[in-house]
């Protein structure tokens, strides 16, 4: 009787249980990263966070470089998951918008960015200060998604243009951009400590700039 293949040593079970511990391993890589620092984080600290042998996480991943990659990736989704809402929602481009609904779009993602800078302050921390500057492929990806996001707002200013809501003089992609770049001194606020009412009395000043600055002749006021 012909004795059945025996399973190389080191070599998952199946595909299910590789991809759990693949991203097993992601998670708390993530943890790791965000709470030590990448620079200070090592491969030996990841298989202790999930407590398996330290040989585990070279049957996945070449090196720790290699895994960051994934951790961004895991980062980011969750950042855009919860910034974005509703907003990101193909069905969301179909329709006309006016300026007021735009400006409340940009605001309600500033609560969202504020609410995960309290939350989970570490992992915004890591996005904001550590991960830029690691080495220039992870600028590169960095300065990607905020062409995508800036380029996502864009479509929202371009369509409120052609409702005659904006000023003719507005150029959407570089307000995509401002607008984009506005939604940081908050968070930064919220990092330092700051209070609600501080938030609000920032988000109130640049909606008042907003409204004032982009609205078109079409647009009521």
């Amino acid at each position: 009787m012909t004795e059945p293949a025996k399973r190389g040593p080191g070599r998952p079970r199946d595909e299910q249980h590789t991809e759990r511990r693949r991203r097993e391993l992601i998670e708390a890589a993530y943890r790791v990263f965000t709470t030590k620092g990448y620079a200070a984080s090592t491969a030996a600290d990841i298989t202790a966070e999930l407590g398996v042998g330290y040989g585990t996480f070279y049957r996945y991943f070449d090196s720790k470089r290699a895994v960051l990659d994934e951790v961004v990736n895991y980062g980011l989704d969750r950042l855009i998951t919860q910034i974005a809402g509703d907003a990101f929602d193909p069905a969301s481009f179909e329709r006309e918008i006016d300026l007021d609904e735009l400006i409340q779009i940009w605001t309600d993602a500033v609560e969202r960015m504020c609410h995960i800078a309290e939350s989970d302050p570490s992992l915004m921390q890591s996005m904001l200060f550590e991960l830029p500057g690691i080495d220039d492929e992870l600028n590169t990806r960095i300065l990607g998604l905020g062409g995508i996001l800036s380029a996502t707002v864009g479509r929202f200013l371009s369509r409120a243009a052609d409702a005659g809501v904006l000023r003719d003089d507005v150029n959407t992609e570089d307000a995509g951009w401002m607008l984009l770049a506005l939604t940081i001194p908050p968070v930064m606020k919220t990092l330092q400590g700051r209070g609600h009412e501080d938030r609000r009395r920032y988000i109130d000043t640049v909606t008042t700039v907003l409204a004032q600055g982009l609205r078109g002749p079409e647009s009521p006021n």
